[in-house]
């Protein structure tokens, strides 16, 4: 069993520029976005690598993921899940059940990594629909006003394309 928080801390920049959180470790342990074992069914990998290294698309090959992981905390980001354990074989409605469960857990340790400043992406539309407003009210920047799809299932290029549309708005 993967211990997904040491694989995650591997990757954590001394400062957070900004902090993406999406829905929870799959439940495919090989898929988890920190795991140097899995590159093949790596959507959200990829997909948020392609958009912050625009070399990534063109020269990645095989064996090279933590060379970006590590760029991608050179550059000051971190991914963290709404929910530390895998949810995502469950159904819609179980799934958004736990997030709100977990919901208080999560934003205090949100409020441990970041400044209220700090740019928030969230990746889910389930994951948006339950934090954006409760961390905007407690003052965190979250910063878009609609959802994100997860990269997978032909949502890759709609993904893509708000995501880095939200970094732009970040990194101007």
């Amino acid at each position: 069993m993967l211990n997904y928080q040491e694989l995650r801390e591997k990757y954590k920049p001394r400062k957070i520029k900004c902090l993406l959180i999406a829905e929870s470790p799959p439940k495919s342990e090989e898929r988890f976005f920190y795991n140097l074992g899995q590159e093949k069914y790596d959507f959200l990998f990829k997909s948020v690598m392609e958009v912050i290294f625009p070399d990534f698309k063109n020269n990645y090959q095989r064996g090279q993921k933590h060379e970006y992981l590590q760029r991608f905390k050179e550059q000051g980001f971190y991914l963290i899940d709404a929910v530390d354990t895998p949810i995502n074989d469950r159904k819609r409605r179980e799934r958004n059940k736990i997030i709100r469960k977990n919901l208080e857990n999560k934003i205090k340790e949100v409020d441990e990594l970041i400044s209220k400043d700090t740019p928030i992406i969230l990746i889910k539309k389930n994951v948006f629909e339950i934090f954006h407003h409760e961390l905007e009210e407690r003052g965190f920047n979250v910063v878009h006003d609609e959802h994100i799809p997860f990269p997978s299932s032909g949502h890759q290029e709609e993904f893509k394309e708000k995501f880095k549309q939200y970094l732009e708005r970040v990194f101007k």
